[in-house]
């Protein structure tokens, strides 16, 4: 039974917001600093997921060195700023305050491809955008008060950057660009490990630093870098809006964080606006498909 791309395109990019949806919860518990999060977290995936490249995938990561060097230089510093900028975030203010900033992430990353490369964004995907923009809106309807000022700012920059490297990535989809993921880490590594050192934090919260590097930051990039070669950026982006829904809930449910019953019905109406959107793009990707064969026989 063969898997059609937009189907597996959707279901990578969905486990990959699904390991993301982890990074606030776990930064929320640790005692350590941003700047060492960061750092550890970087340098742990850069590790494994480097690893990974050299042993299983050495060919295909050279010659994306040999002939995307600048894509991929832009796409590690895009990466590198996310995640700087998303811990400090984090660090700042709530979790949902975080996820409902970077929410605009999707529209950013529409609007650039549409004018960069000219890739057409279909009706149904910017309604879901907007009712899924409205639903993160209701979740946390006081996110952007005073208070949270600067994470919310901090957050703006990391959906920026993220957005960005999205559009950029779409540039080369003929090269393979999961070496950016370790370019990003190494990176961040080497600008926070000043400020990191002397590395104060407790040594039983090595293993969670070491989850934060290989699964909720190494995992979810990998899956959501394959997933971005099947899908449209915007779709991409919106089907990532996952980790919006999900962060909040885990935070939650362990640590009595609260949401409104207007985050609960934002949150409703984040997935539905996935569901249906999904559903309608399927289709659509289907029944041109199938055009093809036909417009061959006339």
């Amino acid at each position: 039974m063969t898997t059609h791309p937009y189907a597996l395109g959707v279901a990578l990019v969905a486990g990959g917001a699904v390991c993301w949806s982890f990074g606030g919860l776990v930064v929320r518990t640790l005692e350590a600093s941003a700047w060492e999060i960061v750092f550890w977290r970087s340098a742990f995936m850069a590790v494994v997921v480097g690893s990974y490249l050299a042993i299983w995938r050495r060919r295909t990561a050279l010659y994306a060195l040999r002939h995307a060097p600048g894509i991929m230089l832009l796409s590690g510093l895009c990466l590198s700023g996310s995640f700087i900028v998303f811990i400090l975030a984090v660090k700042q203010t709530t979790v949902a305050n975080v996820l409902v900033v970077t929410a605009s992430a999707p529209l950013m990353a529409a609007l650039m491809a549409r004018v960069i490369l000219r890739e057409p964004v279909r009706w149904n995907t910017w309604l879901a955008m907007v009712a899924a923009l409205a639903g993160v809106g209701l979740m946390v309807n006081d996110s952007l008060s005073t208070h949270g000022l600067a994470g919310s700012l901090l957050s703006a920059c990391c959906a920026a950057c993220f957005a960005t490297n999205m559009v950029v990535l779409r540039t080369r989809p003929d090269v393979d660009m999961m070496p950016t993921v370790v370019l990003g880490g190494v990176m961040s590594a080497a600008i926070t490990l000043p400020l990191a050192w002397p590395f104060p934090a407790p040594l039983h919260e090595v293993p969670w630093l070491a989850f934060l590097g290989v699964v909720q930051l190494g995992l979810g990039l990998v899956l959501f870098t394959i997933g971005l070669r099947y899908l449209p950026a915007a779709q991409a982006s919106l089907v990532a809006l996952l980790e919006t829904v999900l962060g909040p809930l885990w935070v939650w449910i362990a640590i009595s964080e609260t949401p409104s019953a207007g985050g609960l019905l934002g949150g409703a109406i984040v997935l539905a606006a996935l569901v249906v959107n999904i559903l309608v793009e399927g289709r659509l990707v289907t029944a041109a498909a199938g055009a093809v064969p036909r417009a061959s026989r006339v």
